[in-house]
């Protein structure tokens, strides 16, 4: 029904997918959070009330874009930049010319995604950032009765390796794209491994770096009554003890984690890929239509710019401005119902509104009669991936 958040219907390889593993969110027990172990760095058990202060709770990056989070335990940043190793590889969809991605970036609709293909996240899989070696592991079902996150520490990744090749050379670029390929039913061609150079394939041009609030994603399985992981959100921070949806009113002021200091420049609009359970690769739940129907939009998590160069770990303090206060998560004002006839993208959750048209789209212009080599202006996929929208009942 509408609203639902069910569906319609830089360490070694080998050290890296042991951190991967161990990287996780324990189960919540009565309203506590998700955490990470104690172990090679990742922050022990606590609630937000054994919190002095907030914290960094998490760090990751996505080496190739769609595939697994790696964890880290710290990072350096340069002033300006982008979270070093973070989506600096994606795989083309098919169709789309080599030298239209390579080496810059482009929108998410050109490239495999969880958005669209969600047997990417069936996979564990790890690179190893200086020898540019990369692995991919056979996942395990998790435990029957797991909490989702739970899981994903659980007995889900095997030693059973799948794949083990050299992204320094176009063989294992080929062999890499050829794997993914036999995975995905529905690719009508091998897609092509490409590198971003000094640039990179986040979902936004700018240098950008994902930060979610961990507080605020307890506060939805609390209004939703159902487990999620947080990992769902593929952000580069997890930071806790912060209130909940305090985030939102960092936006175009300063906050620091650890030995960093970021402009909070906007609000993250979530697209499919949350939809898609990190652990099972299954697509289970509809996140940002539940978002629009509780609060009025689908954001969730903030970007981050980085004002100046310095390192960031596991454990540092989070300061941002009136951290005791926070906007109450009450409903926004309803979504404003469509005009005219509409179409959602089925992807990145786009609306477009007949009535009001589209860049270089005139107001009235009728769906149908849009070329069909027109793509979504938001995340660039095919029209063929919009389908007719119902806003939710009010």
């Amino acid at each position: 029904m509408p609203g639902s958040l069910f569906r319609p219907g830089v360490p070694s390889v080998k050290g890296a997918y042991h951190l991967a593993r161990r990287a996780r969110f324990s189960r919540p027990r009565v309203a506590r959070p998700f955490s990470f172990r104690a172990r090679r760095g990742i922050i022990a058990f606590q609630s937000p009330a054994e919190l002095r202060v907030p914290i960094v709770r998490g760090i990751f990056r996505y080496p190739i874009k769609g595939l697994s989070p790696q964890a880290v335990p710290w990072i350096h940043l340069d002033e300006g930049k982008p979270f070093p190793f973070d989506r600096v590889f994606a795989l083309t969809r098919p169709g789309v010319r080599g030298e239209t991605v390579e080496a810059q970036w482009a929108k998410k609709g050109l490239f495999l995604m969880l958005m669209l293909e969600e047997p990417l996240a069936s996979v564990q899989s790890v690179l190893d950032v200086e020898t540019m070696r990369l692995k991919v592991f056979r996942k395990n079902a998790p435990s029957p009765g797991a909490h989702p996150a739970e899981a994903w520490d659980g007995g889900v990744v095997t030693d059973d390796c799948l794949l083990d090749v050299d992204l320094g050379c176009d063989e294992g670029r080929r062999a890499t794209a050829a794997f993914f390929f036999q995975r995905i039913p529905e690719l009508k061609a091998v897609p092509r491994l490409v590198h971003a150079g000094d640039a990179h394939y986040m979902d936004k041009p700018e240098s950008v770096i994902s930060c979610i609030n961990l507080e605020t994603v307890r506060q939805l399985e609390r209004a939703w009554g159902h487990p999620i992981n947080p990992l769902r959100f593929r952000a580069n921070f997890y930071i806790d003890g912060v209130p909940p949806w305090a985030e939102f009113d960092w936006v175009g002021r300063n906050v620091q984690l650890g030995g960093v200091t970021f402009r909070v420049d906007r609000r993250n609009g979530r697209c499919g890929s949350v939809n898609v359970d990190p652990v099972t690769g299954q697509r289970d739940l509809d996140i940002p239509t539940a978002l629009r129907a509780s609060y009025g939009h689908k954001d969730l998590g903030v970007y981050l710019v980085a004002l100046q160069g310095g390192k960031v770990a596991l454990g540092d303090a989070v300061q941002g401005p009136r951290l005791e206060v926070a906007q109450a998560p009450v409903p926004a004002r309803p979504l404003a119902p469509p005009i005219g006839p509409a179409f959602i993208c089925r992807g990145c959750y786009y609306i477009y509104d007949e009535a009001k048209g589209a860049p270089g789209l005139p107001s009235g212009t009728p769906f149908p009669s849009i070329a069909g080599d027109w793509r979504c202006p938001d995340c660039g996929t095919e029209k063929t991936n919009f389908r007719p929208y119902l806003a939710p009942a009010s």
